[in-house]
């Protein structure tokens, strides 16, 4: 199944009650980016004002995904056809790089899933891809690279301001962890369950035990755990997001 990516100005809402925040975003068809290992038909499209490439975070022995040597630019209004090698399964970050002398809207990227072909046993899987924002005295958000003076900085689950997981008592959970902050390292803590570590950005790992439930991931970084649910129904583990000065 080929992969269709569109680049073009989207909103987010990284804080509730306020108005959503224009940035530039990657719209991808289908909505999940998931696939088997292989040979993926991409074809981009850029919709934005500057001329646009791609970053695929931890794809290697794909040619056609490096970007500025393989893949150019691609300019304002027009499409572009490659193809990618899939060949190993596991959890990537596939990125928005506009180009130009001011970036005018910080960018978000896209979950890529490569499937196993013979997956661990779970109920549930979820990716939750978290993003931060910086934003000015008069809201609007300030691209990375650029000194807004003063910013705030605010994070978002899936562009999101928050995000809710529901599972029965006694299922398995596997969730994909990605850090899509361009700059910020960040450590996501689950209270009150055993998380256990079986990959790290993208490549399977010795399965163990993250120290108190927490999981450090640097810009860019993925990690894959496992959540035994034990809790009876009706509880809740939160997910707390640090970045280095105050868990949110």
């Amino acid at each position: 199944q080929p992969a269709a990516l569109q680049a073009l100005e989207t909103k987010v809402k990284p804080r509730p009650g306020q108005p959503d925040v224009r940035v530039w975003s990657l719209k991808a068809k289908p909505p999940a980016l998931r696939f088997k290992t292989g040979v993926l038909d991409v074809a981009l499209q850029n919709d934005l004002p500057p001329p646009a490439t791609l970053n695929w975070r931890g794809l290697d022995g794909a040619p056609a995904a490096e970007p500025l040597t393989a893949l150019a630019p691609l300019a304002p209004g027009t499409r572009t056809d490659f193809k990618i090698d899939l060949r190993r399964p596991g959890t990537f970050l596939c990125e928005l790089q506009p180009f130009g002398e001011v970036q005018a809207l910080p960018s978000r990227g896209l979950a890529l899933v490569v499937e196993e072909s013979a997956p661990p046993s779970v109920d549930q899987d979820e990716v939750l891809l978290i993003e931060s924002w910086r934003f000015r005295a008069d809201s609007t958000a300030a691209a990375a690279g650029i000194d807004p003076g003063g910013s705030e900085t605010l994070y978002t689950v899936n562009g999101q301001p928050a995000a809710d997981v529901t599972v029965r008592s006694q299922q398995r959970l596997r969730l994909r962890l990605i850090n899509g902050c361009q700059r910020a390292v960040v450590a996501v803590k689950i209270e009150g369950v055993e998380v256990r570590v079986v990959a790290l950005d993208g490549a399977p790992a010795e399965p163990f035990m993250a120290r108190n439930s927490a999981v450090v991931l640097a810009p860019g970084g993925r990690a894959d755990v496992l959540i035994d649910v034990t809790a009876a129904p009706g509880a809740a583990a939160p997910v707390l997001l640090h970045d280095g000065k105050e868990a949110r």
